[in-house]
C-alpha cells in the first residue's frame, strides 16, 4: 500500500485497514476451532484428546462470539446510521470481550443511551485501555453524554506511540490495529470535540469529548 497522506484517509484504504483489523482479531479463535474439529475427525485420536478438543472448540467459539459482538457494536452500523445505543448493551459487550484479556472492567456510566459514535468510541477506548495492561489491570469508564473518561491501572502500563498518533488523526503509516482509534478521534473532532491520552505515575487516562464538554483536554502525551 502506498504511503498515506497524513491528513487524508480515503474510504478504500480505511475499509482495507478495518477489514485487516477484524480478521486479525478473529484468526486465532477461528483457527483454534478448525484445529479442534480436525482432532475430533481423526479416528486415531484417543478419548482424552477428543475431550480436550471439545474444550478447545467450546472456548474458541465463545471467544469468537464475544469478539464478533464487540466488532458489530464498536465498528459496525448497528441500529442504522444516526441511531442511539444503550450504555448497558455496550457494557455487556465490553465485559464479554475483556473476559478474554487480563483486564477487568469497572463501568461507572449510569443506564441510558447516547449517540452511536459516542458509545462506539467508549468501546474502542475501553478495549484500548485493556490492551495497555497485558499483565492485568482495571479499566474504569465514567462520564455521560458528550464527555467520557477511560482510565486504566495495572502492573505495567504500556502506551504505543502509534496508538497516540492514530487518536490524534495522524494516518501516516496507520496500522490496522489502531484504525478504530483513528475513527474514534475523528468522530469526536467532527462534532467540535476532541480526544486526549495522558500517562501519569503509571496510570493511563483517555478523555474524549463530543462538543458537549467545555473543558479542553491536555495534549496527547506518552511517557
Amino acid at each position: 500500500m502506498p504511503p498515506l497522506d497524513p491528513k487524508v484517509l480515503d474510504a478504500v484504504s480505511l475499509s482495507s485497514l478495518m477489514a485487516s483489523r477484524i480478521c486479525h482479531d478473529l484468526v486465532n479463535p477461528v483457527g483454534a476451532l478448525a484445529s479442534g474439529l480436525e482432532v475430533l475427525g481423526d479416528p486415531a485420536m484417543d478419548a482424552s484428546m477428543k475431550e480436550a478438543a471439545l474444550d478447545l472448540i467450546k472456548s474458541s467459539a465463545e471467544k469468537s462470539v464475544a469478539l464478533l459482538k464487540y466488532a458489530r457494536l464498536a465498528y459496525g452500523a448497528s441500529g442504522g446510521l444516526g441511531a442511539e445505543l444503550p450504555y448497558e448493551e455496550a457494557r455487556h459487550v465490553l465485559e464479554a470481550m475483556l473476559a478474554w484479556t487480563k483486564a477487568s472492567l469497572d463501568w461507572r456510566i449510569a443506564p441510558g443511551q447516547a449517540p452511536k459514535d459516542e458509545v462506539k468510541a467508549v468501546l474502542v477506548l475501553g478495549a484500548a485501555a485493556a490492551d495497555c495492561v497485558p499483565r492485568g489491570g482495571t479499566v474504569t469508564i465514567e462520564g455521560g453524554r458528550g464527555a467520557y473518561k477511560i482510565s486504566v491501572v495495572g502492573q505495567r502500563v504500556i502506551v504505543q506511540d502509534d496508538m497516540l498518533k492514530a487518536l490524534a488523526g495522524d494516518v501516516a503509516d496507520l496500522k490496522p490495529k489502531f484504525t478504530p482509534h483513528y475513527l474514534s478521534g475523528l468522530a469526536a473532532r467532527e462534532t467540535g470535540g476532541d480526544v486526549a491520552a495522558t500517562l501519569v505515575d503509571g496510570a493511563l487516562s483517555f478523555s474524549i469529548r463530543f462538543a458537549a464538554a467545555d473543558a479542553a483536554p491536555a495534549a496527547l502525551t506518552a511517557g
